[in-house]
């Protein structure tokens, strides 16, 4: 009995050891646990934190792989995958690093408040990597996730995704059908990053009145029209770069208004906060910490654990596999 009051309150805490400096800085987080315990703990020192969340989130994917051959979980008729990419300043002699990471839901996780607006999901599996593998760790944790989440031979994939087209097509042979949409959210705050004068900006607003029924040809057309009457070399350059993205993006836009009419997904805002929350703290806006691709995969590891729903019933085998 004491011997597991012990293993219980030592998992706990590296429980706690792990949810905070997903998020915090290495040492905030030891002052946190500082004012936890109420005195300095040699266990609690920065870099004993650094250790164990790299341990940890480093041991995730060996654990993810050994449970693919055993997932049994209800098929899924239909699942969401959401993908993005994140640009994250580091040390390795460029401005940035790429970072991935992806969304996967039930339609029906979308959840209604009670103004009847659908902005909440009850359930999804994450995934997330920023190693230069050719993208072999995001697609194999993708993976793993839909397995999770129910994806079988005889489920139908709707892509939320952007460009992040070949981490989705990694699930096209284990699924029975997908269906590759080009994220309305995106198209739109690419739209609206474009400043024209008033003038042009009406007909670039009837543009986006064809894109949204899934007129591609009316929307190239009209956008090279605006083109030749747009004076600022500027401007024009942005709308050529925003018609290219149409056109190499054609076999993927919808009619998004059907789609929302039927109440079908469209778009991947809902699993944006989600992207972000993995992404963002620590490691993007006006964050001054750089970071190499060995230092921050863990921690996206972790976080994408963390911010997948069976990380309550996981992470004791994760942290036990970590100590081994």
């Amino acid at each position: 009995m004491l011997i597991n009051t012990i293993l219980i309150l030592f998992l706990n805490n590296n429980q706690l050891q792990l949810g905070i400096p997903s998020s915090q800085t290495f040492r905030d987080s030891e002052n946190l646990f500082k004012t936890f315990s109420a005195k300095p703990r040699s266990v609690n020192n920065h870099n004993r934190i650094k250790v164990v969340t790299h341990s940890v989130g480093s041991s995730i994917t060996a654990v993810d792989d050994a449970e693919k051959a055993l997932l049994s979980i209800e098929d899924a008729e239909e699942l969401v995958v959401c993908v993005d990419e994140g640009h994250v300043k580091t040390t390795e002699g460029q401005r940035s690093i790429e970072a991935l990471t992806s969304v996967i839901y039930h339609p029906e996780s979308l959840t209604s408040n009670k103004k009847g607006t659908r902005n909440t999901l009850s359930s999804k599996s994450c995934a997330a990597s920023v190693k230069d593998d050719d993208q072999k760790e995001i697609i194999n944790n993708t993976i793993v996730a839909a397995l999770k989440q129910g994806l079988t031979p005889n489920t139908h994939i709707c892509d939320g995704a952007t460009n992040c087209w070949n981490v989705v097509e990694g699930l096209r042979s284990l699924s029975g059908g997908m269906t590759c949409i080009l994220d309305w959210f995106h198209i739109a705050m690419k739209m609206q990053n474009i400043a024209l004068p008033e003038k042009e900006k009406s007909k670039f607003i009837r543009i986006k009145w064809h894109l949204w029924r899934g007129n591609t040809e009316a929307t190239i057309t009209r956008l090279q029209q605006l083109m030749a009457t747009v004076k600022s070399k500027k401007s024009v350059g942005k709308i050529e770069k925003f018609k290219n993205y149409i056109q190499n993006n054609v076999a993927r836009i919808v009619n998004y208004r059907e789609r929302k009419k039927k109440r079908l997904i469209f778009t991947s805002n809902l699993a944006e906060s989600t992207v972000e929350s993995l992404t963002n703290q620590r490691c993007k806006g006006q964050k001054h910490m750089r970071w190499s691709r060995e230092g921050l995969n863990p921690i996206l590891q972790l976080r994408a654990k963390i911010h997948t729903d069976d990380w309550d019933n996981k992470w004791r085998v994760i942290i036990l596999n970590s100590a081994l």
